[in-house]
This record gives C-alpha cells, structure tokens and sequence, in this order.
C-alpha cells in the first residue's frame, strides 16, 4: 500500500487547526477554551493577585495573530505595539467580548486561508527575517502556551469543565 505524504503547507495548516479549532487528541484548542466564556468570566482576575486575564490573553493573541496576518498580505492595519496586557480591569460589555472572540477567529481564519495557498517553496520565504514556516509554528505554540493559561484561570474560577 502506498503511504500518501503531507506537503509541508498540509502539515502546517493541519497543526495552525489543531491549535485553534480542531481537536488534537491530546490539547484543547483554543476556541474550545473560550467556548461558552462570558465577557465577566473573561475579566476576572483573581483578588489580590498579578495576573493576566482571559480578555488580556485574548488581546494578546489578537495583537500576534494580527501582526502574521498584515505580514502575509502586506497590510500596515495591524497595530504595532502590543498593548493588550495594558487594558486595566474595566469588565467589557458582553457585545464587546462576543465581537473579540468573534474577531479572532476572523483573524485566524484568514490566516489560514493565507497559507493554504502557499507553496512549500513559498513557506521559506522571510517575514521580518524568519521563514512564513518558522513564523507559524512560533504562532502556534505561543497560541497553546496561552490557551493553556485561559484554561487554567478557568479552573481557577470554576467556568471549565472538561
């Protein structure tokens, strides 16, 4: 039997799903951890204690994913700083938090439409001195470092079930 081989853009796009919309096996991706979050939820933050909130790792995200995305297209619309841990504690509307949510998959979606497109040849190719290919994969772990954070402040407030 002839064993059928992924083109490196196959393997790419594969793992940029795995990390934001299609189950792995073995990681929840992130828009399972954000799955049935309110904007409150997303704001919480543990009294008395340093740390980022859902809506800031969210932000945080978004500004990354961003930033791939007007890389890919030549855009100059992504922000150039990253502001989002610097949002204060202000509990966002939940229209405002479902808008986010929904922008980030927005976000992700085109990005991955982007590389569907690319050829392996064309996945070598420099953004900002780092190879489309190494640019992903350092998106895609940075994007399940954080989702496990989001589900770790959603144990801690007692929103996640498993």
């Amino acid at each position: 039997m002839e064993e059928i081989q992924m083109t490196t853009t196959e393997k790419l796009v594969s793992t940029w799903d795995a990390c934001f919309d299609k189950e792995s096996g073995w990681f929840p991706p992130l828009e399972r951890a954000l799955q049935g979050l309110t904007a409150v939820q997303a704001c919480w933050r543990m009294d008395g204690k340093e740390m980022n909130t859902i809506k800031e790792l969210v932000n945080h995200i978004l500004f990354y994913k961003s930033q791939l995305l007007s890389s890919l297209t030549g855009s100059t619309d992504a922000p150039s700083t990253d502001t989002s841990f610097d949002a204060g504690t202000r509990v966002i509307r939940e229209e405002e938090w479902q808008e986010t949510v929904e922008k980030l998959k927005h976000i992700h979606t085109s990005i991955r439409e982007k590389l569907s497109a690319l050829s392996d040849q064309d996945l070598l190719s420099e953004l900002d001195g780092v190879t489309i290919d190494q640019s992903v994969s350092n998106l895609v772990l940075h994007d399940i470092y954080h989702t496990g954070q989001i589900i770790f402040i959603r144990r801690m407030q007692g929103s996640w079930s498993v």
